[in-house]
């Protein structure tokens, strides 16, 4: 039995109320597994089928479009699954991905679309928010794959339509991280208790990793194909993460930072070189070791 029976056996298993426990890790690893073998296709094209290639991408489409049939849980694994598996497909470049470059945008589109004030402001469980954060990060690692993957010069898919077109769900995708990050923290006890009881990742984890896929995306496409606004916006997202101590929550340390903040006239009177992310000494290498440099050099740093 081949590894794409093996998941399909497994997706369909999901279904059924009698599964084993352990049937959505399994589906994620023979997930996980596949796609590492659909990478090596660029690397081996002589030894596989164009068929096979283009089974996976029509599994990974289905399961889209299915998995809003389904409960939260399951929804969950089946798009994992299917966005795992085009975003390996990106690796076999623009002669596999050109016919689907259409496609594509329009399942990003559905993945990530604009946040509008009334979903916002609608009450979300904990289930429903970190359903929200996991389709979108995956669908943006399917988008990041894709930009490094189809944007050579000898070959470029990234044209200027449709890195307009990306540029889009991107500032979608970052317009709905804004909001989850005021939404999510303003949960009643209920939501805030089934957080604390979760052993995975919390929604401020989920969070974290969707602003990454976006920062890595954007740094990928570049500012050509960027409106103003989009530019403004992300400006604005990255200095409040880096240079604010509310993007420095997240650990006991950066707590007692933050907590501390208030007891400095200013941040430049601070001793320790950093100014919640930022510091102003400037390190040098020479002859393999490390020395520092002139203070009076402002040397923005992120450590």
């Amino acid at each position: 039995m081949t590894v794409m029976e093996m998941l399909q056996r497994d997706l369909n298993t999901i279904l059924s109320p009698a599964a084993p426990s352990d049937i959505n890790l399994r589906t994620l690893g023979h997930a996980y597994g596949l796609s590492g073998l659909v990478c090596v296709i660029a690397e081996r094209p002589l030894y596989v089928s164009y068929d096979v290639s283009a089974k996976v991408l029509d599994m990974a489409i289905q399961l889209l479009k299915r998995a809003g049939e389904h409960d939260v849980k399951v929804a969950g694994v089946e798009v994992e699954v299917a966005w795992t598996l085009i975003a390996a497909l990106m690796s076999l470049g623009p002669n596999f991905v050109r016919p689907h470059v259409s496609q594509l945008l329009v399942l990003w589109r559905n993945a990530l679309p604009k946040p509008t004030t009334k979903e916002n402001s609608m009450g979300r469980s904990f289930a429903e928010w970190m359903f929200l954060l996991h389709v979108r990060e995956s669908a943006l690692g399917a988008i990041l794959s894709f930009l490094r993957h189809n944007n050579n010069a000898g070959a470029n898919l990234v044209t200027l339509d449709v890195g307009r077109r990306i540029s889009s769900v991107l500032g979608n995708a970052l317009q709905f991280a804004n909001a989850v990050d005021t939404g999510s923290n303003n949960g009643d006890s209920e939501t805030q208790q089934a957080q604390q009881q979760t052993k995975g990742l919390t929604i401020q984890d989920r969070e974290a990793l969707l602003r990454r896929r976006i920062y890595q995306c954007f740094t990928i496409l570049g500012f050509s194909s960027l409106p103003d606004t989009t530019q403004g916006a992300l400006l604005q997202s990255t200095i409040k993460l880096f240079g604010s101590s509310e993007g420095y929550a997240g650990s006991s340390v950066q707590a007692a930072i933050a907590s501390s903040s208030g007891t400095f006239t200013s941040v430049w009177q601070t001793f320790d070189g950093y100014a919640y992310g930022t510091t102003y000494l400037e390190v040098e290498a020479k002859d393999g070791d490390l020395i520092e440099g002139s203070f009076e050099t402002l040397v923005c740093s992120f450590h």
